[in-house]
């Protein structure tokens, strides 16, 4: 996948909206302690010493940032919940285990600007009185990794990280820490599990990791692009960034486009830019006829092609009215001649794999039933009565695993029945796709 660079803003889009995560992305050296610098790097966190730990979290919360990995939650309220002067170490977590299919948008913050990434959890650091960070960053992110740890070295030589920051009087310190490439890592608890040398299962909560995190004690986890939007925060103000979205989803966020497009990548736009102008004006528009978009990674609902849905702004509240999720903005476009009940066992035997196998409706309900039904289908053996059959399983998985995975692959699968019911019953009444060689399993 390549990156494409922010372009200019249309006419259709808010004119005072420039890019800001990504305004470095492609410079020449744009990795470096120097080149962060010479564009004003580590000022806002000097502004946030200025302001204090809880005027930095009010200013979160005015700013309206909802936390970038996918699940949407205020990040200024999220930050509240740390205990203020109990005594106790606390922890700051990047979780940058970038593994949802459709999403990349984290791994350019990483290679191209990682110092913005580590101002922002200094930031962080600061306002939630954390003075340990971690980074776990996802084990195929080979050069995102080098970059960090460099940037790091970097940072800590100067006298930006470790004791006395600054001559703040705030200590802060951060470290990097792999993966082995497991997708459950991307739940927040499963990650802390991880990082302690343990297995990664999610853990039970409540306790919540405000309370009860890595060590059982307090610690915060934040996306990559939620941390690298509190410079900019700072730097500019909350009435600067909530300008920008819409009335319930502020500022900026980055959309990733995948599938047959003229320009796939990343691209920086205010929240409310509908899939329209996302698809057509800044990813070049389809290469082929479309039939259905997955709007925010692998794991939210299928939407159909049409107008209404192309109109549709992406944010949180209007992508939720139309039956889906904006998720991590991991936009994928689904061919017409492409068969949708192979492209949905292809998400099946993902989740099914990256399954932790600690509950039994995941473990069993995804990692072999619903794949063995699916496999039974491509490979033409398919009966009546075996979609009605992935929907009672659907039915009887969804909202009781132990994490959400197993809600995560049941997205895709019900509404691709939903929308595409007619591809299912074609496909066991004749026994094999109505399209052909464009199918994987056509070909074996």
């Amino acid at each position: 996948m390549t990156m494409t660079t922010p372009r200019p803003i249309t006419s259709a889009l808010d004119a005072r909206f420039k890019p800001t995560l990504y305004a470095r992305v492609g410079k020449e050296n744009s990795f470096t302690l120097e080149s962060y610098r010479a564009d004003g790097g580590y000022e806002a966190v000097q502004r946030a010493f200025a302001l204090g730990p809880d005027p930095v979290i009010d200013e979160m919360k005015k700013s309206g940032l909802r936390g970038r990995g996918g699940a949407g939650f205020p990040t200024g309220l999220k930050w509240s919940f740390m205990p203020l002067k109990d005594g106790r170490q606390h922890y700051l977590i990047c979780n940058a285990d970038e593994s949802e299919p459709g999403s990349f948008k984290d791994r350019y913050l990483l290679t191209e600007d990682p110092h913005q990434l580590i101002e922002g959890m200094l930031i962080a650091g600061f306002a939630m009185r954390a003075s340990i960070g971690y980074i776990y960053i996802r084990g195929e992110y080979v050069l995102g990794a080098e970059r960090i740890d460099a940037a790091i070295a970097e940072a800590r030589a100067a006298g930006l990280l470790g004791k006395n920051v600054l001559g703040s009087g705030f200590d802060f310190d951060l470290f990097l820490h792999r993966g082995a490439g497991a997708y459950i890592c991307g739940e927040e608890t499963a990650l802390m599990n991880s990082l302690e040398g343990l297995r990664a299962n999610p853990r039970l909560k409540p306790p919540f990791p405000a309370a009860s995190g890595i060590y059982n004690l307090p610690t915060t986890i934040n996306n990559v692009e939620s941390f690298c939007a509190a410079p900019h925060i700072l730097r500019y103000g909350a009435d600067w960034y909530s300008s920008m979205g819409t009335e319930k989803s502020k500022g900026n966020k980055l959309f990733q486009i995948s599938g047959p497009v003229a320009r796939p990548g990343v691209f920086e736009l205010p929240l409310g830019a509908t899939f329209r102008e996302i698809i057509y004006d800044f990813a070049g528009g389809p290469l082929e006829p479309i039939k259905a978009i997955i709007p925010g990674g692998s794991s939210t609902p299928m939407m159909p092609w049409n107008d209404a849905i192309l109109d549709t702004p992406m944010d949180y509240e209007a992508i939720g009215a139309q039956g889906s999720m904006l998720g991590t903005g991991g936009v994928i476009l689904i061919p017409q001649d492409y068969c949708i009940v192979n492209a949905t066992w292809n998400l099946v035997r993902f989740y099914a794999h990256e399954s932790c196998g600690k509950c039994t409706p995941c473990r069993e309900g995804i990692g072999s039933w619903m794949t063995k039904i699916y496999e039974k289908l491509v490979r033409g053996g398919g009966k009546p009565g075996d979609v009605e059959l992935i929907l009672d399983m659907s039915d009887n998985i969804a909202g009781k695993s132990f994490c959400a995975l197993a809600d995560a692959c049941l997205g895709p699968v019900v509404s691709s029945i939903k929308l595409f019911r007619d591809e299912y019953d074609y496909l066991i009444a004749n026994g094999k796709s109505q399209y052909g060689g464009r199918s994987r399993w056509a070909e074996e």
